[in-house]
C-alpha cells in the first residue's frame, strides 16, 4: 500500500509538470505549486496546485529552523558529531562542517538557512531530538499542531525520499510560524555570514546565502530590492523551489513555489522569475484599503430626558482596514449596526459606548467595530424629575399606600359622622327634644 502511494504520488507530480497550468484569478506561474499570501491579513491572494503533495527539497529547513528556536537558547552549545555528519550524503549542500567541533545554535542557524547545510540540520537534529529519528518525530508533531494535513517528513534537510512530502499549503502554516520569531526573519534575510573559528576550525569560514532573490554574489539577475529571505530549495525530483517574502507599497507578501524549472532559452531559474512576477502582480493587484473610518456616522438612538435634543449620532469608534483588490467598489460596503438598547437614558456622555456595527463586503464579513456616542446630552432635570414621579406612581406599592390611606380617611369620616350624630341624638333626648 505504502508503494503504491509513493508510485502514485510520482506520477502526478510528473503530471502536473508536464503540462501548462490554466489562469486563476488573472495569472498562472510555470510551477507544480504556488500561493501568494499577505502576511498581516493570512489573506491567500492566489494560489495554485496549494493542497498538491510535492517533494519540498530544502524548503523542509524551515522546520528544522522553527524548531530548533523553539527548543534551544541560541547561545547554546552543540557538538558537529561524526555520527549526524555519516547520516547525510557528501554530494548535497554543505556548511562545511567538522566532526568534533562545537558551535552555538545560533552559528548553526546560519550554516543551515544560507548555504542551507544538510550538515547543519543534521547536527541540529541530533542535538534536540536525541536523534535524527527523534527530532523528525518532532517535526512531523508539530507539523500537526499547526494544521498540516498533507505533510510528512523523513529527515531535518530534504534530501529526497519519497516518503517525505508537503503542500504549498501547510508550507505557508509552517512559513507562517517562522516568520513569528525576529531571529529567523534576520537570519534569512542575510546575505554573508562569517563563522567564527571553533575548537577544531582555527580559520573563519564565509557563508553566502543560496537566495538569489537578495544576494548578487553570483548574479544580478534574479535581484530583486523588495525581497525579505526566506529559503531556497533545490533536487532532481523537487525541481527548483523558493520561499520568499516581500514588502512593497505597504504592503508584505509571502509566496511559496514548488517544482519551478530552468528555462533553457532564457538561461533562468524559473523560480526567481515567477516567485517575482507573482510579487509584482500582488503588489499591483492589490492594496490595503479603509473599509471603516473611525469616527465614521452609521447610525441615530433614540435619547429619553435629554434637555434639548432626542437623539444622539452613534459613530465607530476605530477604523477597519484590509487588503483589497485595487478596483473594489467602496458603494458595495455594508455597514450593519447591533445596538445595546432601543434607546439611551440621558446624560449621554461623548464616547460612550452605544453597540457594536459589522463591517461587510458582497457577502464577507471583515469585522466589527464599536459605535460610540457623537457627542453628549445634558439631562432635563424638570423631565427627570417628571418621570422619577411618573415611575414611582406607577409602582404597585405606591397605590397600596394610597388605597390604605384612602381607606382610613373614609373610615375616620364614616366612624367621626356617626360619632357626631349619636352625640347629637344624646343631647336632644336629653332635652326632650326629638327630631
Amino acid at each position: 500500500m505504502l508503494k503504491a502511494k509513493k508510485f502514485l504520488l510520482a506520477v502526478l507530480l510528473c503530471f502536473i509538470f508536464a503540462f501548462p497550468v490554466s489562469a486563476i484569478d488573472g495569472i498562472s506561474v510555470e510551477a507544480r505549486s504556488a500561493m501568494l499570501v499577505d502576511v498581516r491579513s493570512g489573506e491567500v491572494l492566489f494560489e495554485q496546485y496549494a493542497d498538491t503533495q510535492i517533494y519540498p527539497a530544502s524548503i523542509t529547513k524551515i522546520m528544522t529552523a522553527l524548531l530548533t528556536v523553539e527548543n534551544c537558547e541560541l547561545d547554546e552549545v552543540a557538538e558537529v558529531t561524526q555520527h549526524a555528519l555519516s547520516t547525510i550524503s557528501p554530494d548535497g549542500s554543505s556548511a562545511g562542517l567538522k566532526a568534533g567541533e562545537h558551535m552555538k545554535v545560533e552559528t548553526l542557524l546560519y550554516c543551515l538557512l544560507l548555504p542551507s547545510g544538510n550538515d547543519a540540520a543534521a547536527v541540529l537534529a541530533e542535538h534536540i531530538g536525541g536523534s535524527i529519528s527523534g527530532f523528525v518525530s518532532m517535526m512531523n508533531s508539530r507539523a500537526i499542531e499547526l494544521g498540516c494535513t498533507g505533510t510528512h517528513y523523513a529527515n531535518p534537510h530534504g534530501l529526497h525520499d519519497e516518503d517525505h512530502y508537503t503542500t504549498a499549503r501547510d508550507t505557508y502554516l509552517v512559513v507562517r510560524e517562522f516568520m513569528k520569531h525576529d531571529i529567523l526573519t534576520t537570519i534569512s534575510n542575510t546575505v554573508t555570514y562569517v563563522v567564527p573559528p571553533t575548537d577544531v576550525v582555527s580559520r573563519e569560514r564565509i557563508l553566502n546565502t543560496t537566495n538569489y532573490l537578495i544576494s548578487s554574489n553570483k548574479t544580478l539577475k534574479y535581484l530583486y530590492s523588495y525581497a525579505r529571505g526566506i529559503k531556497t530549495g533545490t533536487t532532481t525530483p523537487a525541481g527548483y523551489c523558493l520561499v520568499s517574502s516581500a514588502e512593497k507599497n505597504g504592503l508584505y507578501l509571502v509566496s511559496i513555489l514548488f517544482g519551478a524549472g530552468y528555462d533553457e532559452a532564457s538561461q533562468s531559474i524559473m523560480s526567481y522569475v515567477e516567485t517575482k512576477r507573482m510579487f509584482e502582480w500582488g503588489f499591483r493587484n492589490f492594496e490595503t484599503t479603509v473599509l471603516v473610518d473611525a469616527g465614521e456616522p452609521v447610525t441615530e438612538i433614540g435619547v429619553t430626558m435629554g434637555q434639548e435634543t432626542d437623539r444622539v449620532v452613534a459613530v465607530t469608534e476605530s477604523a477597519i482596514e484590509h487588503l483589497m483588490p485595487v478596483d473594489f467598489d467602496s458603494d458595495k460596503i455594508v455597514l450593519t449596526p447591533w445596538m445595546y438598547s432601543e434607546s439611551v437614558e440621558a446624560p449621554v456622555i461623548k464616547g460612550q459606548y452605544l453597540g457594536e456595527v459589522d463591517v461587510s463586503y458582497e457577502g464577507r464579513s471583515y469585522g466589527r467595530v464599536k459605535l460610540v456616542a457623537l457627542s453628549g446630552v445634558d439631562r432635563s432635570n424638570f423631565n427627570y424629575s417628571v418621570d422619577r414621579f411618573t415611575d414611582w406612581a406607577k409602582q404597585p406599592s405606591v397605590w397600596i399606600a394610597v388605597g390604605g390611606v384612602a381607606l382610613l380617611i373614609i373610615v375616620y369620616t364614616v366612624t367621626t359622622v356617626a360619632i357626631k350624630r349619636k352625640k347629637r341624638l344624646r343631647r336632644i333626648k336629653k332635652n326632650g327634644r326629638y327630631l
